[in-house]
């Protein structure tokens, strides 16, 4: 079973191509801070802007550095099935302990579409995966009724939300109890995913900060709610200003200021408005992991 917080690792860029040093920095930050596992090819790691031999160098990468230390999860998802299995084979073959795989999106699949999708997928490959509903990216939401019908298969063995319904959770867990790891999509709402019933999440904050996301997964296993709640005030002024854009700038631009990656994205991803970027200098300076006077004289 998939438990705790997952980092959805950004993908690092240096003069248009991927900065494979730095990535190997970052993923290796999140090992030494006790990150229970590393995402690679997500949303956050700006896959849809990776070529094929990019993607398979990336997998490769973070493959060897998690090796017998963290898990590994590889976002495998594509709008065609076959594309989507080769993709999965590969990453099985590279050592993955999982494969998240998101809806197809733009072809608006049915709900018998996508079940024929993932059950295709599930008998091509021995694996685990995690079935990622994210509706605002990609134009349809898995059905409760889907979901319950795809869990009866042997690799169906995770659920990524990142829709707008969390009372979702709460039912899912009702019906199939820990059958599948119920994994949020979206770092705000994480303390309310946990109520409802999950089992952890998949953040793309803890790039910045993942001392803070153990720390707050350990009060809640401990439970220690009084921790946990202290912890997580503290935090979600940087979550809730890392929400204000589109994934992945607002984490770029935080892990430039504190990592010093380069800003860099490739289009449509376009660079941030002047106020989010000072509500995430301010919410970094308030947990004391940016200080701007001492950025300056750094320069």
């Amino acid at each position: 079973m998939f438990h705790g917080v997952y980092t959805a690792i950004i993908t690092p860029f240096r003069d248009g191509s991927v900065d494979e040093k730095k990535l190997e920095e970052l993923v290796n930050f999140q090992i030494d801070a006790g990150m229970k596992g590393i995402v690679a090819c997500g949303t956050t790691g700006e896959f849809i802007t990776l070529n094929q031999d990019e993607q398979k160098r990336i997998i490769t990468i973070c493959s060897e550095l998690c090796k017998n230390k963290v898990e590994f999860i590889v976002g495998t998802g594509a709008i065609e099935t076959a594309q989507t299995i080769a993709q999965s084979q590969y990453a099985q073959e590279a050592g993955a302990d999982g494969v998240l795989v998101m809806t197809p999106w733009y072809v608006k699949p049915s709900q018998e579409s996508l079940y024929q999708h993932y059950k295709t997928l599930n008998d091509a490959v021995d694996i685990p995966i995690i079935i990622y509903n994210n509706p605002t990216r990609t134009g349809v939401e898995i059905s409760f009724d889907t979901l319950v019908s795809l869990a009866a298969f042997k690799n169906i063995r995770g659920y990524k939300e990142s829709g707008s319904c969390i009372q979702r959770i709460s039912a899912l867990k009702c019906h199939l109890g820990d059958r599948l790891s119920l994994l949020a999509g979206n770092d705000d709402p994480f303390a309310a995913h946990l109520a409802m019933g999950g089992h952890g999440g998949f953040m793309m904050g803890s790039n910045v900060a993942p001392h803070l996301f153990v720390d707050l997964m350990k009060a809640w296993d401990a439970n220690n709610l009084k921790e946990f709640k202290e912890q997580w005030i503290a935090m979600y002024p940087l979550l809730s200003a890392l929400a204000l854009e589109t994934n992945p700038a607002p984490i770029k631009y935080a892990m430039a200021l504190v990592h010093g990656v380069s800003l860099e994205s490739r289009l449509p991803f376009a660079p941030l408005k002047v106020t989010t970027q000072a509500a995430i200098e301010a919410a970094l300076e308030e947990l004391g992991l940016w200080n701007p006077i001492r950025a300056v004289r750094d320069q």
